[in-house]
């Protein structure tokens, strides 16, 4: 049985980690589009990482 501390420290985790990917999607995504400095590899960089932590939060919250 996992204690509180513990819980509260991957949910701060999972938060972080969503909030960092979804900061860096959102300035790759403005360099590509609005600012017109494409970088393709860093695109689809940012948006596997973004969806990896999406997924690794939902698996953690499917899993209790």
């Amino acid at each position: 049985m996992k204690t509180q501390s513990t819980s509260f420290n991957g949910k701060k985790s999972d938060f972080l980690f969503i909030f960092l990917t979804s900061l860096g999607l959102g300035y790759t995504l403005t360099n590509h589009f609005i600012l017109s400095k494409p970088n393709e590899s860093a695109v689809l960089t940012m948006i596997c990482l973004f969806f990896v932590s999406i997924a690794s939060w939902q698996r953690k919250k499917e899993g209790k």
